[in-house]
């Protein structure tokens, strides 16, 4: 039919562009996305109630300043800025310019600033990796391939016309922008070990944690409709990944008092 050739000419436009290099395309400045981080977090701060916690609130700084120095040499305009959010979510992010969030109910799984490490280094890592640009340029780029298909299916049938626009739109969310997503998952957890095990916390923390949160998800989405890759996939690489943050965390853990 006539409108698999337009699919498949703006579903394939759009995968090149996104594999077109490893890193994927980037459309953004900096200092543009750091302003828009800073927005986004101020919103939060004004409508998530923000814990008084002092014992959850020195603990993120006590492991998220060190992860920060890590990445401070690539990363030299980041207005660092963490903050503890006061619900249950088992959440946790970072944002363009700096802006880290944890939510209480994820910090009350931890048992160990290990644990925490592990997350806070994946988090940065995804700012580090440029990966909200990336996502914003893919996101862009998809527009753009709608756009073409619009244009390109006018005079077809509506019946075909929407056939098409369905197609690709289903197409482009399970066949390019949830692996794309699932990919820069896996990147930022190989990062994210690194940071930690640069910062002298031990990576191997990750492996008990995301056990953890497989035990405590109820999700059943299959794994193709995730943005994330599922747990026990993830749990696997971070096994695979283990050697190398290893042999960094061995020179850089805290060495243990003398008798």
């Amino acid at each position: 039919m006539r409108f698999k050739k337009y699919l498949s000419y703006t579903a394939g436009s759009v995968l090149f562009l996104l594999t077109a290099c490893t890193s994927g395309p980037t459309f953004y400045s900096d200092s543009y996305l750091a302003g828009v981080g800073e927005k986004q977090f101020s919103q939060m701060k004004a409508q998530i109630p923000i814990s008084n916690d002092a014992h959850f609130i020195n603990q993120l700084e006590r492991v998220a300043r060190p992860i920060a120095r890590q990445v401070s040499h690539r990363l030299p305009n980041a207005n660092w800025e963490f903050i503890v959010f006061d619900t249950d979510d088992l959440n946790a992010f970072a944002m363009p310019g700096g802006k880290v969030g944890v939510f209480r109910g994820l910090l009350e799984l931890m048992e160990s600033d290990d644990e925490l490490a592990a997350v806070i280094g994946h988090e940065v890592a995804h700012v580090l990796l440029d990966h909200s640009n990336e996502r914003m340029s893919a996101e862009a780029l998809r527009g753009i391939g709608g756009i073409i298909a619009t244009v390109g299916t006018k005079n077809m049938e509506r019946d075909d016309r929407a056939k098409v626009m369905t197609a690709y739109a289903v197409g482009t969310q399970l066949g390019i922008m949830l692996p794309y997503s699932r990919y820069q998952e896996t990147d930022a957890d190989r990062e994210g070990l690194i940071l930690a095990a640069k910062a002298g916390f031990d990576p191997r923390a990750a492996i008990t944690f995301w056990q953890k949160m497989k035990a405590a998800s109820h999700s059943n989405t299959p794994e193709f409709l995730s943005t994330h890759p599922s747990h026990g996939k993830r749990i696997e690489k971070l096994r695979q990944m283990m050697p190398e943050a290893m042999r960094i965390y061995m020179v850089t853990k805290p060495q243990e008092p003398k008798m």
